[in-house]
């Protein structure tokens, strides 16, 4: 008998299982920053792709949200949701939820897993979840000025972007 197929079906078991794990323990300890996002009343809403950086990679990295139905960004009074688009979004848990006050955007162009290959101009958002640092890269489907606007208006700050002219602030 070859232990080879099996070994591996217990390691992709063993595997499938502990990402389900570290899935259901990031919602746990989010649970209360998501629940006070979600309780805001919705000012913006807009199709977008997205990408967002991966923990710990420094330049690289970057995962884009994926599914038929696209990824959307929803702006709250006070606070920032990046999910997939519904249904998707109750059936995996991928949405991001950030205090917009405590966040930073910038001009920016990122590509295929963060390098120079198909960047397009995006909207980069760095901010914090109870899990630790969240950097997003977020392309919308309307108007780049409108998105930032949106985005300010929940109280995002502004940095300067590396080359690209900044979006005004307001009238």
């Amino acid at each position: 008998m070859t232990w080879g197929p099996l070994l591996f079906l217990v390691v992709c078991v063993a595997g499938i299982a502990f990402g389900l794990i570290r899935l259901q323990v990031r919602e746990v300890r989010n649970h209360t920053l998501k629940d006070w996002v979600l309780h805001q009343p919705q000012t913006f809403s807009s199709r977008a792709l997205v990408r967002q950086k991966a923990i710990g990679m420094d330049g690289a990295g970057w995962v884009t949200y994926k599914s038929p139905a696209g990824a959307q960004l929803v702006v709250r009074t006070h606070g920032i949701v990046v999910s997939l688009g519904s249904p998707f979004d109750r059936m995996m848990s991928t949405g991001r939820y950030l205090d917009a006050r405590e966040s930073t955007m910038w001009l920016d162009r990122v590509g295929w897993g963060g390098s120079s290959v198909g960047a397009t101009e995006c909207i980069r958002i760095s901010g914090h979840d109870t899990n630790g640092s969240v950097e997003l890269a977020v392309r919308p489907a309307l108007p780049m000025e409108t998105v930032w606007q949106a985005l300010v208006g929940a109280g995002v700050r502004t940095t300067p972007s590396a080359g690209i002219p900044p979006i005004p602030e307001g009238p």
